[in-house]
C-alpha cells in the first residue's frame, strides 16, 4: 500500500475515535443524556478494528475475523442503540444477540473451516445492517416527546440505515468477486472508508447539535417555571399569554385568580416544609386540570392564575368549581388541616386586556374571602 493511502485510511477510524472521544466529554459534563456514552462507545468500537482491518494484510483477515468483527458488530449495535434512546426507544438485544452470534458462527466457518473472503464480507456487512435497522421502528415512526432537530435525526439515521444496506448490494453486485481479496487496497474501499467518515461526521454532528439544543431548550424551561410547583411563572405566563391571544384571539378565554385560604396558618402551625407541600399539592392539581391551550402560573406566595379557553363564564365557572371541591380533599402529610382555596373568575371579553382581566379577577378574590372563603366569585368582563 502506497503511503499516502496508509494514512489516508487512518484518518477515518481516527476521526470515528475523535467523535467518540467528544461525545465521552459531552456526557461527563451532562451525565443525564446516557445515549451519548452508547453512540460515542460504537464510534470508538467500530474505529478499532477499521484501523485494524484497513492496515492488515490480506493473508492475516481470517485468522483476526472473529476478534475484529465482534468488535464492528458490538460497535454498531451499541451505536443503533445510543440513537434509539435518543429517541426514547431501544435497539433490543433479543434480536441483536441472535443476530451478532449467527453472523459470528457463520464467518468463523468461513474463515477457518471454508476460507471465502467474498462471503465474510457479504456475510459482516448484512449482519451490521439488521443491527442498524433493530430501531427503526421507534425512530421512524414511534411519538416521541418534544426534540430538538427530530426531523434531522431521523433523515440521518435513515442515512445511514439505507448506506448499511446498500453496501451489501454493491459488494454482492458492483464489485467483482474476483477483485474481493484486494479489496482493502482498492481504491472503492478508499471511497467506501471515505463515505462512512462523511456520514459518521453527519450523525454526530446531528446528534452533538441536537443535545445542544435539548440544554438550550431544557434552560429556557427552568427559567420559566417556579422552582417549588413547576408551574409558569409571572413572566413566562404573560409571554405565553400574549402566544395564545395572537393566535386564537382575545374572544374565548377566561381568566381565574386563586388563593389558598388560611396559608399563613398552615405555615405558623405545621411549619414552612407542611406549606411548601400544600403548595406543591396545589400546584399539580392545577396542572393536572388545565388543558394543552390552558395556562397556569404561581403569581408568588399562595397566589395563582389560570387562562383557560373557556366558550362561556358557565364553563369557566364549572372548571374553578371543579378545582374548589377538589382542593379540599388535598392531603398534606403531618397535619390535621383541610386545605381551601378562593376563586375570582372573569370571561375576558373580545377586546379585554389580559391585565385588567386579571386585576378584576384578583378583586373577586378578595371579595370571595371577605365573604367567608372557599368559595367562587365571578363576573363578566
Amino acid at each position: 500500500m502506497s503511503s499516502p493511502n496508509q494514512y489516508f485510511v487512518l484518518i477515518v477510524p481516527a476521526c470515528a475515535a475523535l467523535l467518540g472521544v467528544a461525545m465521552i466529554y459531552c456526557w461527563s459534563r451532562l451525565r443525564d443524556h446516557r445515549y451519548l456514552l452508547w453512540i460515542a462507545s460504537g464510534y470508538i468500537a467500530t474505529a478499532i478494528p477499521m484501523g485494524i482491518h484497513s492496515l492488515m494484510p490480506n493473508e492475516q483477515l481470517a485468522r483476526w475475523t472473529l476478534p475484529l468483527s465482534s468488535m464492528y458488530l458490538l460497535g454498531v449495535w451499541t451505536m443503533a442503540n445510543g440513537v434509539a434512546l435518543r429517541f426514547g426507544g431501544r435497539a433490543h438485544a433479543a434480536w441483536a444477540w441472535p443476530i451478532m452470534l449467527i453472523t459470528l458462527g457463520l464467518l468463523l466457518y468461513f474463515s477457518r473451516v471454508d476460507d471465502d473472503l467474498w462471503l465474510r464480507l457479504q456475510i459482516l456487512n448484512s449482519g451490521l445492517a439488521l443491527l442498524v435497522a433493530l430501531p427503526a421502528k421507534s425512530i421512524l415512526y414511534g411519538r416521541t416527546p418534544t426534540l430538538p432537530l427530530k426531523t434531522l435525526l431521523r433523515a440521518s439515521y435513515l442515512t445511514v440505515l439505507l448506506y448499511a444496506f446498500m453496501r451489501v448490494a454493491i459488494l454482492a453486485t458492483v464489485i467483482p468477486k474476483e477483485v474481493q481479496p484486494e479489496l482493502t487496497r482498492s481504491g472503492f474501499w478508499l471511497l467506501m472508508l471515505a463515505t462512512n467518515m462523511l456520514i459518521s461526521i453527519w450523525l454526530a454532528l446531528a446528534i452533538l447539535t441536537s443535545t445542544a439544543m435539548s440544554i438550550v431548550q431544557s434552560l429556557d424551561h427552568e427559567r420559566s417555571r417556579d422552582p417549588l410547583t413547576r408551574l409558569l411563572n409571572r413572566r413566562a405566563f404573560f409571554e405565553q399569554v400574549q402566544k395564545r391571544l395572537d393566535l386564537y384571539g382575545h374572544s374565548g378565554w377566561a381568566v381565574l385568580t386563586c388563593d389558598l385560604d388560611h396559608f399563613k396558618l398552615v405555615n405558623d402551625t405545621w411549619g414552612h416544609a407542611a406549606g411548601d407541600r400544600a403548595l406543591k399539592e396545589f400546584g399539580a392539581l392545577l396542572a393536572r386540570t388545565v388543558r394543552q391551550d390552558d395556562l397556569a402560573a404561581r403569581f408568588g406566595g399562595e397566589e395563582f392564575v389560570l387562562l383557560i379557553r373557556s366558550a362561556s363564564l358557565h364553563t369557566a365557572l364549572l372548571v374553578a368549581e371543579r378545582l374548589r371541591s377538589s382542593v379540599m380533599n388535598l392531603h398534606i402529610p403531618a397535619t390535621a388541616h383541610t386545605l381551601t382555596a378562593s376563586f375570582g373568575v372573569v370571561q375576558l371579553s373580545g377586546n379585554g386586556d389580559i391585565n385588567q382581566a386579571i386585576e378584576q379577577a384578583d378583586r373577586l378574590l378578595y371579595e370571595a374571602k371577605h365573604a367567608g372563603r372557599n368559595r367562587v366569585v365571578w363576573k363578566a368582563s
